[in-house]
């Protein structure tokens, strides 16, 4: 048999890399920006255990990942996405091992019968391939969801290792094994506290022969432990089921419980659509929601269609246990998302409850099409096509303009999408571009701070002191906590010579944001001006250390080691401000090695 999974690991390693080895040189993406490239806490082993206090614990596995990421490769994006390919390697290899024991369980491994052998192994192909997976896999913050679905379908594999050994001290060490695990998974993402509702499925549908109370009391003595841990990592309970928040996924609209959960209904659907027909897939879907079980009408189709899953499941798990478990592990997984959320739907969700789909299609198939030959060409058929739109899907994640580029041509009227895409134009320094996008989604969204920050951006940027302030302005109004709106427009007040404003500006927006890089580089430039050289040092020193890759501050940094003499440490940072692609002025360089020199 060594030789059997030595090719079949093969194949799904060279197929994964098929798909995904282009995105080892992707960039950082989207929420990158604030889990990695401007996080303070992963970047010095100091500030490590800090997390805990300005992160949800609920999300500290994947944060300690990022630091460890970055203890190897700093902001090399290579290592995080290769990190984020490991586990969805590592997700497929569960997903064989699981789906295998499952029919095993319930006796569809006849030793005869080697095309029937082959459906685990497609199952784990499936999983691999289709295109909703690149979301959690291709964009580095979303390993949440990857490393969360490894943790699951570890916890539900140990539990059935468990549950079949006969020898004591190995059922206890697995058993231990699967609690360890839901442990981490829910320190991971939320998704893990349904752990106990998948193994209330397990024993109901895969051993309905061996029902005795003692796993039920079991597992509900663990369900309240579990939920006790989840409330305290969370800090809430019960009741965030009946909070009311603005929609994200829609601009205007105000999801109330009611809302929110009828909205859930059409999400369904639309997650059964993407997993049979991933077409027109988006980041960021503009999303209405639901104000009425027929309105839209869809919503009670897919209230229907929960309802219609949940019945199947109680008539087919004596005779179809795996078309049931498959079934009852996506209504399962996918009841986390009743819980409100100010984004209704992400892709990304669907990683964990894809693995349900895969076993009950592919069960249902092989029932269907009695001539395993046929069953197994058409497997490898549909593989060969996700594999073509998957590794097409993957070119969006490439960098921050082509992904938000897309989500505009998929959400043409939503704020946000134009809002990120505009911002990318002032990077590229296409102004008409981005201006033209923040207009749009001021016109959406009026009250949408960030669009009229990165407004006051093109302004600054073109000069026009008197519109970027305004800008800048509004935003603040809006806004009162606003950072950065606070840091930008104390550089406009710094360029007019207003140094007062601007050293207020920056102060409120150290307060804000202790760990704003920036507003310390440019607060520092105050100092270095005011001629208050030893305050100036502080802040560029601070900067650096938030922030080791600003090569505006070493630069200026440079500029006051000068004053002080330092001038061999004057020329280090001058060296590391242009390895950092920082430009900077060739006669104070000049002058510098003469003075090296002298």
């Amino acid at each position: 048999m060594t030789p059997y999974y030595f090719l079949r690991g093969a194949v799904l390693f060279i197929t994964g890399l098929l798909i995904y080895s282009q995105t080892f040189g992707f960039d950082f993406v989207f929420d990158d920006h604030n889990f990695i490239v401007n996080n303070v806490y992963i970047k010095n082993f100091s500030h490590i255990p800090l997390m805990w206090h300005f992160y949800p614990m609920t999300r500290l596995v994947g944060m300690y990942s990022f630091a460890f990421n970055y203890y190897f490769n700093q902001l090399h994006p290579q290592g995080y996405h290769i990190f984020n390919f490991i586990v969805h390697l590592t997700g497929v290899g569960l997903v064989w091992a699981l789906a295998h024991m499952l029919f095993k369980i319930v006796q569809w491994l006849p030793s005869k019968d080697r095309l029937i052998q082959e459906l685990p192994f497609l199952i784990a192909l499936l999983f691999l391939v289709h295109p909703c997976q690149t979301q959690a896999v291709s964009y580095i913050s979303q390993r949440f969801e990857s490393m969360a679905t490894v943790l699951y379908l570890a916890t539900v594999f140990c539990y059935l290792l468990a549950r079949l050994s006969k020898n004591r001290t190995r059922k206890i060490l697995l058993f231990s094994l699967s609690g360890g695990f839901t442990i981490l998974g829910v320190m991971t993402k939320e998704v893990v506290v349904t752990v106990p509702l998948m193994i209330v499925a397990v024993e109901w549908i895969l051993f309905p022969k061996k029902i005795n109370k003692r796993p039920y009391i079991v597992l509900t003595a663990g369900g309240i432990l579990l939920y006790l841990l989840f409330t305290h990592l969370v800090h809430t309970d019960w009741r965030v089921f009946l909070q009311t928040i603005p929609s994200e996924s829609h601009d205007g609209d105000l999801l109330t419980p009611a809302r929110y959960l009828l909205t859930q209904m059409r999400v369904f659907l639309t997650f059964l659509r993407l997993m049979v027909l991933p077409i027109h897939q988006n980041l960021d879907y503009d999303y209405p929601a639901s104000t009425g079980v027929f309105s839209p009408p869809l919503t009670f189709v897919g209230l229907s269609v929960i309802a219609g899953i949940i019945v199947l499941i109680i008539k087919l798990r004596r005779k179809f246990p795996l078309i049931a478990f498959g079934l009852a592990w996506i209504i399962i997984t996918f009841s986390i998302n009743l819980a409100p959320r100010a984004n209704v739907i992400f892709e990304h969700k669907l990683y964990l409850i894809s693995f349900g789909f895969f076993l009950a299609g592919v069960s249902v198939l092989s029932i269907w099409i009695k001539n395993r030959r046929i069953l197994t060409g058409i497997l490898w058929g549909i593989m060969a096509v996700l594999v073509i739109v998957s590794f097409e899907r993957n070119k969006v994640w490439r960098d921050d303009f082509v992904l938000w580029d897309d989500a505009v041509r998929g959400s043409p009227h939503k704020a946000r999408p134009l809002n990120n895409r505009g911002f990318m134009y002032i990077q590229q320094g296409q102004l008409t571009q981005a201006m033209k996008d923040l207009n749009l989604a001021i016109a959406i969204k009026p009250d949408y701070a960030d669009a009229y920050n990165n407004l006051g951006r093109v302004y600054f940027k073109q000069g026009n002191s008197t519109r970027d302030i305004a800008e800048y302005n509004k935003a603040i109004a809006i806004n009162p906590n606003f950072a950065e709106a606070y840091n930008n427009r104390g550089a406009v007040y710094s360029r007019r010579g207003d140094f007062v404003n601007a050293m207020a500006d920056y102060n409120k927006a150290i307060a804000l944001n202790p760990n704003s890089a920036q507003a310390y580089n440019n607060r520092g430039s105050i100092f270095d001006k005011q001629g208050n050289y030893n305050q100036a040092m502080a802040d560029f020193n601070k900067a650096i250390a938030i922030d080791p890759n600003l090569g505006q501050a070493y630069n200026n940094r440079a500029v006051v080691l000068y004053q002080f003499k330092e001038y061999y440490k004057a020329l280090e940072n001058l060296r590391m401000a242009q390895k950092l692609g920082q430009e900077v002025n060739p006669k104070f360089l000049s002058v510098l090695k003469k003075d090296i020199g002298g």
